[in-house]
């Protein structure tokens, strides 16, 4: 298994996030971890913004599916572009990125 693929090896401190990343109302703050054994630990949470209080909540609508797979596009971009990935893992981020752009603009 991949330490990446482990949530459990990605121990969230009082770190400030490597990155904090959105798609409508749906946000993601992503952490990046430097494990001296096995290279890089990459952890995200995902959670959605009240537009009206600012109020931060992990309780979903139908309304916010298809914020979902446009944040997943922005994540797999953004942790596929940081470099610090396993080759392999890094390209299956890059096609799935591809793949959801084709699903979200697809061509005339």
């Amino acid at each position: 298994m991949l330490t990446n693929d482990n949530p459990l090896n990605c121990k969230r401190n009082r770190e400030k996030p490597y990155a904090m990343v959105g798609a409508g109302k749906l946000t993601a703050s992503i952490w990046k971890m430097e494990n001296t054994r096995n290279g890089w630990n990459y952890c995200f949470n995902v959670f959605r913004l009240n537009s009206i209080n600012g109020r931060a909540s992990q309780q979903f609508t139908p309304f916010d599916v298809t914020d979902l797979v446009k944040l997943a596009r922005v994540l797999a971009s953004t942790l596929a572009d940081d470099g610090c990935l396993d080759p392999q893992q890094r390209h299956t981020l890059i096609n799935l990125a591809a793949d959801i752009d084709r699903i979200i603009r697809p061509t005339e």
